[in-house]
């Protein structure tokens, strides 16, 4: 339920016509129901034995560092943010940052590592959609979720947003279920690699078509979005797929060659539109991104003066002071070295525990582990891009990777058969099973 929420509805151009001391977004009241099934859910697994017993880790730990170190900054500066005014924005921006981790938490203590392929095959069904979308949307100019949404929801529902929005120069803004590009395009990313370990593992000629075409239709979503990130991104998911996954990967290769063969004829103007997005003569991209660099100077006074804790979480706003399109500085702003730090280290820890399970495991897990790996690193890539977390889409889906890693450490006892097999013992192609899944 919220999986098909944060895929497929526009949730950051909604608000419900409901009163609440937030944002009455889609997705918070979605995962409040979530949270009342998962409870349900645990009630009735613990009176039938198979309670889910999530062993808590390193990539909980560091997760927990960085929301303390977020409640911290704002709780050493708040004499200074009631002057000014930033109380109540702040509260929204950790209302969000509150949906993320109990999102989290929501689906590590709800999904089996037996259910986890049936999972991961929800989410590249709704990934496929949303670039689906994408692609119909550049092609026609027609948001089909921002449509289905107006018709859908209640009366008094607001929207802000729109997807005949332009830039500056012209270029038309894809945004597809999202309010910007980069938010589609990161949210797409992450989950190619699922879908293109899934092509490459599948033992039936029929599975191995099946995710073949959701990767060609994920990689021109991407693309469709006339982003530069949406070349960027797929190409550091697939790489990382290339560099650690071996002998395994050669048939990705080929995958990948037809990619690159078949993106003109997908989606036909794409590749002269991006070819334009990275040509030295397209003047506007490359004043804009060069006003981007000048302003970094602007912000030291503001580091140098929070150098460790920040001058408190999610105050710096970019309409009112400078636009960075760098989450690492606007976080290093926000919660200091303490915050940010801890920030790289979720990523760090969860992608060191991802490659060693891709690595030293064989069958589903591998798969799993490897494409969590590379969604992991096109997820740190787009910080650097933009402000990923003003975009509500792209945080759910690095923390939906997340939780997969979690529970892919989990002992195999909440199977019916062992997963987590060592590569001596296991054949290549061995997989869990995919009963259906449930939870989140």
């Amino acid at each position: 339920m919220i999986l098909c929420t944060v895929f497929l509805v526009p949730i950051d151009s909604i608000k419900l016509p409901i009163s609440l001391p937030i944002d009455a977004r889609p997705d918070r009241i979605v995962l409040l129901a979530c949270i009342g099934l998962s409870i349900v859910v645990a009630l009735v697994r613990a009176k039938s034995a198979q309670r889910i017993r999530h062993r808590y880790g390193l990539i909980e730990i560091t997760l927990f560092l960085f929301v303390g170190a977020a409640v911290a900054s704002v709780a050493l500066n708040l004499d200074t943010l009631q002057a000014l005014d930033q109380v109540a924005p702040t509260v929204k921006r950790f209302a969000l940052l509150g949906a993320y981790v109990v999102f989290f938490l929501v689906v590590v203590n709800t999904v089996r590592r037996s259910e986890l392929d049936a999972y991961v095959g929800l989410v590249i069904g709704l990934a496929t959609i949303a670039a689906t979308g994408t692609i119909v949307e550049y092609a026609t100019g027609f948001n089909v979720f921002f449509w289905i949404a107006q018709h859908v929801l209640p009366p008094g529902t607001s929207f802000s947003g729109s997807s005949s929005i332009r830039t500056t120069n012209g270029r038309p803004d894809i945004t597809g279920p999202t309010r910007h590009g980069l938010a589609d395009c990161t949210m797409i990313a992450m989950f190619i690699p699922f879908a293109l370990m899934r092509a490459v593992d599948a033992v039936r000629s029929r599975e191995r078509l099946l995710y073949g075409i959701a990767t060609v239709l994920m990689v021109a979503g991407c693309l469709c979005t006339l982003r530069r990130t949406g070349v960027i991104l797929p190409f550091v998911a697939i790489s990382t797929l290339m560099l650690f996954g071996g002998r395994r990967m050669v048939p990705a290769a080929v995958i990948t060659a037809c990619l690159l063969a078949l993106a003109p004829v997908v989606v036909p103007g794409t590749v002269r539109d991006l070819r334009y997005q990275f040509s030295s003569s397209n003047t506007a991209n490359q004043q804009s991104s060069a006003g981007r660099r000048s302003d970094y100077g602007a912000i030291r006074p503001d580091i140098e003066a929070h150098t460790l804790i920040g001058r408190g979480y999610a105050t710096y706003d970019p309409g009112r002071y400078r636009y960075l399109d760098n989450q690492y500085l606007g976080a290093l702003i926000g919660v200091g070295a303490i915050g940010t730090g801890s920030y790289v280290l979720i990523m760090l820890v969860a992608g060191a525990f991802a490659l060693r399970i891709g690595i030293r495991l064989r069958g589903s897990p591998s798969a799993l582990g490897l494409a969590s790996a590379g969604a992991i690193l096109a997820y740190a890539a787009s910080n650097a891009l933009f402000d990923t977390l003003s975009f509500p889409q792209a945080p759910y889906g690095f923390f939906l990777v997340l939780a997969i890693v979690a529970i892919l450490r989990r002992e195999p006892s909440d199977s019916s058969a062992p997963t987590e097999q060592r590569a001596s013992v296991a054949p290549p192609g061995a997989g869990a099973g995919s009963p259906s899944a449930v939870g989140a």
